[in-house]
């Protein structure tokens, strides 16, 4: 698992795993923020920009220490 955020302005906490699909490894993107009503859910674009999330566009942050 990775902490993650979009280099954009808006960007929002993510997290990030690497995951086996169809025969090859692919980041798989997730809601981090928990006050968030799309919480845990999975991402394929930035909410704040709308830019596709690739994981050489985003960059690495702490992980949320939030209960």
């Amino acid at each position: 698992m990775a902490a993650l955020r979009c280099t954009c302005e808006q960007g929002t906490n993510l997290w990030g795993e690497f995951w086996w699909i169809e025969g090859e490894h692919r980041w798989v993107f997730f809601d981090d923020e928990k006050a968030s009503e799309t919480y845990a859910e999975q991402l394929t674009h930035c909410r704040g920009c709308g830019r596709s999330l690739e994981r050489k566009g985003l960059r690495a942050t702490t992980p949320s220490l939030l209960p």
